[in-house]
């Protein structure tokens, strides 16, 4: 922009130092300027000669000043008329115009005073210099010598005819002669002069225009490199920006994508829904920022969303968002499996937000192809607080979670299945084992007793053989059933074989698990098993052993109570049997 100045500043300087070949808008001016100066010089000469009218006339010779006062008026005409010239457009007429405007010149400037010859050579220096400048020194000198004759003339007319009406400046012809020619001469020299000074100013002024010519030549081709500079400024700073806006959505997707990796790991380590849920609103709220953050669940048999993780800890609050959240809009949301973005919200549309400061809310769906899940619902306490990214990044997190909670319900199914028997929905033989190991360390390290009991079916293969198998496993079914009711939390309850049970009583003496070994046996014998028309009664052998009474690990713990079972049966069946004190 500087170069760009700075040559504009060149031409500009250049082109005002070569104006003077402009001859026109000079001359232009020149005229103007000739032709005040003129007319007032005419109107001082016709009101000297007005003033001598009153002279002539007392002498008698007034028709010699009133020619000259025409000759004034003819000459202001003339001056006119060459200031309009410009207007004319015609260098012959000028001319013509500038040799009568000599003619009245010399005619006019007859010496009446001594002072008057002054006022004409003043005169005669504007036509001639205007000539100089428009036709050259040749007219100009033409000029010069045309106005010299025509003053010789006179004088010598006025010298000769005229001298005994007007006061004449010189007495002596020659020296008038003389005085007139050096006069001229001097004028002459003077205009050849400034004929030599124009040369070298028009010499001067080729150069500069030449040197114009060039210099803009120059700019022109710098402002086209400037134009093609600036577009590509243009090109670079706009591709610049759009690096800008690339590298920041770079920069948030690689966040967003650590931050769904990091959630992804987490939650395919975690089987259990509670704590996934607890997990995945805690992550939300420190990536997030938000001030709440709360994870529905939908009930699927009583249609009914529920509060199942959040953050607000205020109990009126807390009782408000739980009779509020199953509000039109957010069934909607669940329904429709659109996630929703409300920067400016009402209270009036969402009524749990009435007992806090809420205006920002993102509400996504939580849902697979199979079942719907829940809602995660955010929010915060600005206005305009959330955008699409936002609600983008949330329902990413969402279908992560959905496809997290479909698997962990899978987990569970197939845990499940892989833990429970299949025909008397309780726990199975490897399921068992695994959990009396549990127990028995829980046991060794907190120094508590654990007992077992192992009891099967007294003559189950007579079930079968009489009745069939369809009963026999009605049999099993109804025991299950029977002894399910009755165990407590901690219990564990397992079918151990064909028709053999056991059940991992923690914290439980010898003596306590004996009682409920009798309790259960009785419970079983005053049961009867029902399957269309046939009907029967079912005892059961009971043997009970117990850590550290009877048992000094978990192995000996299962051959003690197995050992008693079958010292059961040697008594006749339908009893308990503790296994024998560890000597």
């Amino acid at each position: 922009m500087n170069t760009k100045r700075t040559s504009r500043s060149i031409y500009e300087n250049l082109t005002e130092k070569s104006h003077y070949k402009n001859i026109g808008g000079f001359l232009d001016t020149t005229s103007r300027a000739t032709f005040y100066l003129m007319t007032f010089l005419v109107v001082i000469i016709i009101i000297s000669e007005l003033v001598f009218i009153k002279k002539i006339f007392q002498n008698k010779v007034s028709l010699f000043y009133i020619i000259f006062i025409a000759f004034n008026v003819c000459y202001f005409t003339t001056v006119f008329l060459i200031s309009q010239t410009r207007k004319i457009k015609s260098d012959r007429l000028t001319l013509l115009l500038r040799v009568i405007e000599m003619v009245f010149i010399s005619l006019i400037a007859i010496p009446i005073t001594p002072y008057y010859w002054i006022i004409m050579y003043i005169l005669v220096i504007f036509p001639v210099f205007i000539s100089l400048f428009k036709w050259g020194v040749k007219i100009a000198n033409y000029l010069i010598i045309l106005a010299f004759s025509i003053n010789f003339v006179i004088n010598l007319i006025v010298q000769i005819f005229f001298s005994k009406y007007i006061e004449i400046v010189y007495n002596n012809l020659y020296i008038l002669c003389i005085s007139n020619l050096v006069i001229y001469i001097a004028i002459f020299s003077f205009v050849n002069l400034c004929k030599n000074v124009y040369v070298a100013i028009e010499e001067k002024d080729k150069e500069n225009i030449e040197l114009v010519n060039e210099v803009n030549e120059k700019y022109s081709l710098l402002e086209i490199a400037q134009k093609e500079i600036k577009m590509q400024y243009e090109k670079i700073k706009e591709t610049n920006t759009e690096l800008e806006d690339s590298n920041d959505k770079l920069t948030s997707s690689i966040a967003e994508f650590f931050t769904l990796q990091q959630i992804t790991q987490g939650i395919s380590s975690i089987f259990d829904i509670n704590e996934l849920l607890k997990f995945v609103n805690d992550v939300i709220l420190g990536v997030m920022g938000v001030n709440y953050s709360t994870i529905l669940t939908y009930d699927i048999k009583k249609q009914r969303l529920i509060v199942h993780t959040t953050n607000v800890v205020n109990k009126n609050e807390l009782a408000l968002l739980t009779d509020t959240v199953n509000c039109s809009i957010l069934k909607q949301i669940l329904l429709s499996n659109e996630p929703l973005l409300e920067n400016f919200a009402d209270e009036k549309e969402f009524p749990f937000i009435s007992s806090r400061p809420v205006n920002s809310i993102i509400c996504v769906p939580l849902f697979t192809k199979s079942q719907r899940y829940g809602l995660v619902l955010i929010e915060h306490t600005y206005t305009n607080a959330f955008d699409e990214d936002n609600v983008r990044f949330i329902n990413t997190i969402g279908q992560q979670v959905s496809i997290a909670m479909e698997n962990t319900q899978l987990y569970q199914k197939m845990t499940e299945l892989a833990t429970i028997d299949g025909l008397t929905q309780i726990y199975n033989r490897l399921y068992f084992q695994e959990k009396l190991k549990e127990e028995y360390a829980k046991a060794m390290q907190n120094n508590y007793d654990i007992s077992v009991l192992i009891f099967d079916i007294d003559h189950f293969k007579r079930f079968n053989d009489t009745f069939g198998h369809i009963f026999g496993d009605e049999v099993l079914k109804t025991l299950a059933k029977i002894v399910k009711p009755s165990l407590r939390k901690d219990d564990v309850f397992a079918r151990f074989g064909g028709e053999e049970f056991i059940i991992l009583l923690p914290r439980t003496s010898l003596k306590n698990a004996y009682e409920k070994a009798e309790e259960l046996r009785m419970t079983i014998s005053k049961c009867l098993v029902k399957d269309n028309y046939v009907s029967a009664s079912v005892t059961v052998s009971i043997g009970v052993s117990s850590f550290p009474e009877t048992a000094q690990n978990e192995m000996s713990l299962l051959k003690t109570a197995d050992n008693a079972l079958y010292s059961a049966k040697e008594a006749g069946r339908n009893c308990v049997k503790v296994a024998d004190s560890i000597s």
